[in-house]
């Protein structure tokens, strides 16, 4: 195997001229002059002057035309002319000249050279014309002898070839600067293997027939390993094969030449190519059957070709480093949420329907279990439900990691269709943990409409619906729950708007004693009207709540409850007290009892003529930080009720620890009080609760006499509800007082 190899310290990539088996250069291809002449004496002489004539120890193969318009078919048959010697005058007298323009204006070319000849001394001024034309030489049919003849078509050959070695270059420089571009656009190698065999082709001019392969640049990999990622021509086959297995001995042994070398190497017939990465990445192979030699020329451009191959495929790997990062789970070694709604994207994206469904699965002891034994057992639990997973659903699904212990799912909807629970819960592995709990969710990607992420998020809001019922298994994704949830965000958008141009009111609710029919106090209520319709608060406080907005709104409302007391005080009533519904949003905020004190300072309230109403659940989600809360709003002097007391049943053994002032017993007990057992037992529990702990009870809903005798009866004192007065605006409850003065 003749060839050559270089690796020079200042350059790359260096290319010695190559020799065939025999050690001699090998033939050139002939260059070609077309003669142009009506005379075809002249063309026989010419013929016998230049029989025996060489140039750089190649041939020369000439062509004849008798006339202009035969030339120009010559010249488009034969587009590699390098010299044409041309008659002035033939089937009109300014022919050849007028085939000069066509040449350089029409045909584009600027590199074949000219060389005019007439027989007719006078025809064409000779300075007038050389200055026109883009000519070489004008010469007299009768000035020319074999030695003179020879020498013009020799000194138009090497100008011809100074030109065409100069447009080549040009021409592959720049090919090679796009091809670069094109090179650094793409994110896979093996992407980048098939661009960059095709572009050597196309550099080279040569048919695409070659292979590339890939070292993944480990010391313990032999050569023998290295994979051919892209294959052509007569190599196609080969695709994903290893060197190893490549049957072409010369193909095989040049391969591994290159990658134990590292070097490239030149071949009378083919081309290697290597490229190491800037000694970072894993290097590259390139083999290109040429069938031919190349020139010096296009060795310096291959070099060209190497320097920017090499900064594409440090590029291409960084990318792919990149894209690893961004799409690939670092724990699991499976795709992350990105690659998921990536995937989601294009799924989506196609036309009609695309069969596909998303299940979001959910691992529910993960962050109990991280928390309880360490970091390990939540990654032990991640490792066991990725391989449960993987073991249901195998391609074409696609199992992705969304984040801490939430996985999802994609594939053919009937692969999906069936319940995952049990299966993934109780698995026959014989692990370290036999039970995973799980709770999932799955969308019908058919029936969703909206982008990648709002499936994803879709599929977790139903997770977390189930967790927060207490429910456990599948929840399927409704088009009408999706309906739902639009108008919900429609409706906070609305709320918002309105809280920002201070068009949420507030309405009274009397509080009467049950003894002597007075009004004793009231209950603020919020109230918001839109477009002339009023909203009901039983909608717009729970959307409040899940958007973060019932702390603006909480705050209005306190606002509005100290404008009210402060009417109420101006018209005579400074005694009757309001209670304000205080949210565990606004609860939890360590701002809020400064905030409260401040509103209250600022409009002269004092504290005792506002009574803080808080749900149980508000307490006991953190009791005893709940517990500190409300002492410090006792000893600023608010009154506090616990409202909605006794739905939670957990608080009746902490409630004589708290310094709550005063139970509110909930509608759903007032409205069975005239019943035997169930609701009017707890009712009466809690109305005895309240006496032995020294609060105060009022009992909520009450609409029928019947109920106001059976509370009046077990010695509740206070009550609210429709059969005394419908919540009603601030300047009406005032009004109702003076009434009943």
């Amino acid at each position: 195997m003749s060839g050559s190899a270089w690796s020079g310290e200042d350059r790359m990539f260096e290319f010695r001229q190559e020799l065939v088996d025999s050690g001699q250069p090998p033939d050139s291809p002939a260059f070609t002059v077309l003669s142009v002449d009506d005379d075809p004496g002249f063309q026989q002489s010419l013929r016998m002057a230049l029989s025996d004539f060489r140039f750089n120890e190649s041939p020369l193969r000439l062509l004849t035309a008798s006339s202009s318009i035969e030339a120009r078919d010559v010249m488009a048959a034969n587009p590699g002319i390098s010299a044409i010697l041309l008659d002035v005058v033939m089937e009109t007298d300014d022919a050849g000249l007028q085939l000069v323009r066509a040449v350089r204006e029409q045909l584009g070319n600027s590199e074949v050279r000219i060389v005019l000849i007439t027989g007719q001394p006078g025809m064409a001024p000779l300075r007038k014309t050389l200055q026109q034309l883009d000519i070489s030489e004008y010469w007299l049919k009768t000035d020319l002898y074999r030695e003179r003849l020879q020498g013009i078509v020799t000194g138009s050959l090497r100008t011809w070839s100074e030109i065409h070695a100069l447009a080549r270059a040009k021409r592959g420089l720049k090919h090679i600067v796009q091809a670069g571009s094109r090179l650094a656009g793409l994110r896979d190698p093996d992407d980048f293997s098939r661009q960059l065999l095709c572009e050597l082709a196309a550099l080279l001019e040569v048919p695409l027939d070659g292979l590339v392969c890939m070292h993944d640049g480990s010391v313990d990999l032999p050569v023998s390993e290295a994979m051919v990622t892209a294959a052509d021509g007569g190599f196609a086959e080969l695709q994903g094969c290893r060197v190893q297995d490549i049957a072409d001995t010369m193909v095989r042994d040049l391969l591994l030449d290159a990658f134990t070398r590292r070097c490239s190497i030149g071949m009378p017939s083919s081309q290697v190519l290597f490229l190491d990465g800037g000694g970072t990445v894993a290097p590259m192979a390139i083999y290109l059957a040429t069938e031919r030699s190349l020139d010096a020329e296009e060795h310096e451009l291959l070099q060209v070709f190497v320097t920017h191959a090499n900064a594409g495929l440090v590029n291409v790997d960084l990318a792919a480093r990149l894209e690893r990062v961004a799409y690939r789970d670092s724990l699991l070694d499976i795709p992350n949420g990105n690659a998921l709604r990536r995937d989601l994207r294009q799924v989506l994206e196609q036309p009609g329907p695309c069969g596909q469904s998303l299940l979001v699965v959910d691992l529910g002891q993960y962050s109990d279990g991280s928390l309880a034994l360490g970091p390990e057992q939540g990654d032990l639990l991640l490792q066991r439900m990725a391989e449960r997973l993987a073991q249901m659903y195998p391609p074409p699904c696609s199992i992705a990691r969304l984040h801490e212990g939430t996985f999802a799912v994609l594939g053919p909807s009937e692969r999906l269709a069936s319940d995952p629970v049990d299966a993934l819960e109780q698995s026959e592995d014989t692990g370290e943990l036999p039970f995973l709990r799980v709770d999932a969710a799955r969308v019908d990607l058919d029936q969703y409409r909206g982008g990648a992420g709002g499936a994803v998020a879709a599929g977790l809001l139903l997770v977390t619906r189930i967790r927060a019922s207490g429910g456990h298994g599948v929840a399927e994704y409704q088009v009408e729950s999706e309906q739902e949830n639009l108008c919900r965000f429609m409706e906070s958008r609305a709320l918002y708007r309105a809280l920002r141009e201070d068009r949420v009111g507030i309405a009274l609710q009397a509080q009467v004693d049950l003894e002597s029919g007075a009004i004793v106090g009231a209950e603020a209520l919020a109230r918001w009207t839109e477009d002339g319709r009023p909203q009901s608060p039983a909608s717009f406080i729970p959307v409040a709540e899940a958007s973060g907005l019932i702390v603006p709104l909480g705050g209005r409302v306190i606002e509005l409850v100290c404008d009210a007391l402060r009417a109420m005080e101006r018209a005579g009533f400074p005694d009757i007290p309001l209670s304000v519904n205080v949210s565990p949003l606004q609860l939890g905020r360590r701002e809020f009892i400064d905030e409260l004190a401040a509103m209250v300072a600022r409009h002269g309230i004092e504290p005792r003529r506002m009574e803080i109403e808080i749900t149980e659940g508000a307490v006991m989600s953190d009791y005893q930080d709940g517990r500190e809360l409300l002492a410090r709003l006792r000893r600023l002097g608010f009154g506090i009720a616990v409202d909605d007391f006794g739905t939670g049943y957990s608080s009746l053994r902490y409630v004589h620890s708290l310094p709550v002032t005063r139970l509110k017993l909930d509608r759903q007990f007032t409205a069975g009080v005239g019943e035997q057992g169930g609701s009017a037992n707890v009712a009466d529990m809690i109305i005895a609760l309240g006496r032995r702990l020294g609060l105060d009870i009022v009992a909520e809903g009450v609409e029928t006499p019947d109920q106001v005798e059976w509370l009046r009866r077990h010695g509740c004192p206070c009550a609210q509800g429709y059969l005394f007065a419908h919540p009603e605006p601030v300047e009406d409850f005032i009004a109702r007082l003076r009434g009943q003065g």
